[in-house]
């Protein structure tokens, strides 16, 4: 069962049953070494801070690359601020290049990763689908043989320099079974013209099909995960306050782990 995952929810079922196509590799690729050495540096000299919600208990982190305001610690996605290159990507020249090249308008760009052991349950964002106004794309830096990552029905396995587009506007779910950290680049892509010239045209001719299942299954998937909410799952809660407690001792001036944020 290493890297894998079951397919017995009723959105898998349905999206399976309906053929639709949720992921996409794009032609283009990348230098795996290089992401991961740029990414090691980073990660030497800035702490990944937590990201919000509660599909997970803590081991979902983040910085940024391209931010509101160029805070790689703001992680919201506020349209409304200049999203503007941010320190952390002012050491990384391969990954600027990576960037560039889209010659795009990004929003968020991010380096992501789940420590081992831990998962992000179901769930959706609502607007990252490349029929609506965001294509989330995706490059591996750092991943092994024990993620199991699904969008609804399809299974992900993802190499490193490799550059996938997922719909997170369906239902997915992360588990990382291995010892190493999973860290992929992600980046919130604005939808336009050159974006869509990045997909093959038979992915973008299957939005009618997607868009037939999409509000059925977020539907399905918010039911299910109501308990949740109304629980808060506190085992998750409480796994999450330890990590947070502990990032924030971590973060004091003269204590270990300090993190240069400029």
């Amino acid at each position: 069962m290493s890297g894998r995952y079951r397919h017995l929810y009723p959105w898998q079922i349905l999206t399976t049953r309906f053929h639709v196509p949720l992921t996409c590799r794009l032609d283009r690729a990348y230098d795996g070494d290089e992401l991961r050495k740029e990414c090691e540096a980073i990660l030497s000299t800035f702490r990944l801070r937590g990201q919000h919600g509660d599909d997970h208990a803590g081991g979902w982190r983040a910085i940024g690359l391209i931010a509101p305001d160029g805070d790689p610690y703001e992680d919201r996605q506020l349209d409304e601020r200049p999203h503007l290159k941010t320190p952390v990507l002012a050491m990384s020249p391969y990954l600027q290049r990576v960037i560039d090249g889209f010659g795009c308008e990004t929003r968020r760009v991010r380096l992501m990763q789940l420590l081992p052991g831990e998962r992000v349950l179901w769930h959706f964002d609502s607007s990252e689908s490349i029929d609506r106004a965001n294509a989330r794309v995706h490059v591996p830096i750092v991943t092994n043989a024990g993620v199991r990552f699904q969008i609804s029905h399809e299974d992900c396995r993802w190499r490193p320099g490799e550059l996938w587009y997922g719909d997170f506007s369906f239902p997915h779910r992360l588990h990382n079974t291995g010892s190493e950290g999973r860290i992929h680049l992600v980046l919130d892509l604005k939808v336009t013209d050159v974006v869509r010239s990045l997909f093959p045209r038979e992915f973008l001719d299957s939005v009618k099909q997607r868009a037939r299942l999409r509000g059925l299954v977020q539907a399905m998937v918010g039911l299910y995960t109501l308990p949740r909410y109304r629980i808060g799952y506190m085992k998750t809660r409480q796994a999450r306050f330890v990590r947070e407690r502990t990032d924030l001792e971590a973060s004091r001036p003269g204590t270990a782990g300090e993190t240069d944020r400029a």
